[in-house]
């Protein structure tokens, strides 16, 4: 009826009609199409509740939408959790003037903080490793389905934690502040993030603003890998604003650390 209707208000704008009767007309026929269109359409859909393989298959494509949001999510969000250790490092050895020892060797003050970068990015990445083999193995997630697009997203990734523990490191004066920069940014990044909840249950102006942070950059890169089953290209993205997050990070970093 509605498609009758639009048919025969579009003629009576174009002109097309010359009197009460053509309008009838052209309503008739429009009807009839609109009808025979209904009939027949172009796609159709079957759900069909009493086939027991399908309730195990639904079963199992749940177990599956479950296990590849929580298994980057968690990833995400320990990663930040393990910076408590690696950033309070860097604390203790300021506390105890090794920082200043350092100094007197041949090393410069860029190669003692890029150890620290280096080792906080070792540990990182091989935890995250350690997490995907056990989401491939155990889980059934396709991380490896698309290795190359994986491994820059691991490495990324690690490159970005580290960045943040730098951080922390550097605007930390003692143990108990580097526990609360590190638990505060990962309660919230992951929160923001989606990597307790999908980003896109949440209102339009929270998934607006959530979708430019870090943690949802992360788990975005890794659901275009185990959801939409898309590898280097979709992930390009992620990657570049991960980077760009990085190099702000460190760059903080450098600039507040103080070796006296």
């Amino acid at each position: 009826m509605q498609a009758a209707n639009l048919s025969v208000k579009t003629a009576v704008v174009q002109e097309l009609l010359a009197a009460d009767s053509d309008r009838q007309e052209d309503f008739d026929a429009a009807f009839a199409a609109a009808m025979a269109a209904w009939e027949s359409p172009p796609v159709t859909i079957r759900h069909d509740e009493s086939s027991a393989l399908a309730g195990e298959a639904q079963e199992a494509n749940s177990n599956y939408a479950v296990f590849a949001h929580a298994s980057p999510g968690m990833m995400a969000q320990f990663a930040i959790a393990g910076l408590i250790g690696a950033a309070g490092i860097l604390v203790v050895e300021k506390k105890t003037k090794s920082v200043q020892r350092l100094l007197t060797t041949n090393m410069s003050k860029g190669q003692i903080l890029a150890g620290h970068f280096l080792a906080m990015f070792a540990m990182i990445f091989l935890q995250l490793s350690v997490l995907i083999l056990f989401g491939q193995i155990f889980l059934d997630l396709p991380y490896l389905s698309r290795p190359l697009a994986t491994l820059l997203m691991t490495v990324v990734t690690a490159i970005f934690t580290a960045s943040l523990g730098m951080l922390i490191g550097a605007a930390s004066k003692s143990e108990e502040q580097v526990v609360v920069l590190s638990l505060v940014p990962m309660f919230v990044l992951s929160a923001l993030g989606g990597a307790w909840v999908p980003l896109e249950f949440m209102p339009a102006t929270f998934y607006r603003v959530a979708s430019v942070t870090p943690v949802a950059f992360v788990m975005d890169g890794y659901k275009d890998i185990l959801v939409r089953g898309q590898g280097l290209e979709a992930v390009s993205p992620a990657l570049l604003a991960l980077l760009i997050y990085a190099a702000v990070l460190l760059a903080l970093a450098i600039w507040r650390f103080r070796f006296d």
